[in-house]
Parts: C-alpha cells; structure tokens; sequence
C-alpha cells in the first residue's frame, strides 16, 4: 500500500525551502568561509538567498532556521563550556 501524497499550500512550502536553504548555505559556507558566515554580512547573505528562492515567506522560515540555530550552538558551540561555567556560579 503506497503512502497518500503530502498535499501543502505554496506559503508552507515556501518557508521549509527558506528554512532548507538557510540551513544548506550556512553548513557549505561554513566549511569554505567560517569567518564570513558567521558575520553580520554573512547573515543577509542567508536572506537574500532565501528571498531570492521563495519571496517574503522564505524569508520567514530562514529567520525561523537562523534563531533557532542560534540557541542549539550555545550547547554545543566553541563557547559551550564557557556558557556552562557562567550559568553555574
């Protein structure tokens, strides 16, 4: 028996290609230019990309992906045990 196909409205798949694209960009430009990505201007890189693929709601989902990956690199970025030594004084 063949699963049903997904039906979703264009702005949701709007926002998960932003998502994917932001999260694509920011793993390849990691590996080719880390000092870049993680600047101010590598960031709107991120969302011009996005805008460029999808409009306004891939914008969305790329603001979505950038913020959430903020908060999952304090655990477990360059800075991890700095974060868990300040947090226990």
């Amino acid at each position: 028996m063949a699963f049903p196909k997904l039906k979703t409205s264009k702005t949701i798949n709007k926002v998960l290609a932003g998502a994917g694209v932001v999260s694509l960009l920011g793993i390849v430009g990691s590996m080719v230019m880390p000092g870049f990505m993680s600047s101010t201007m590598g960031k709107a890189v991120e969302g011009i990309a996005a805008y460029s693929i999808g409009g306004i709601e891939s914008v969305v989902g790329a603001a979505a992906t950038m913020f959430a990956g903020q908060g999952l690199t304090s655990f477990s970025g360059p800075s991890a045990l700095d974060n868990v030594q300040t947090e226990s004084l």
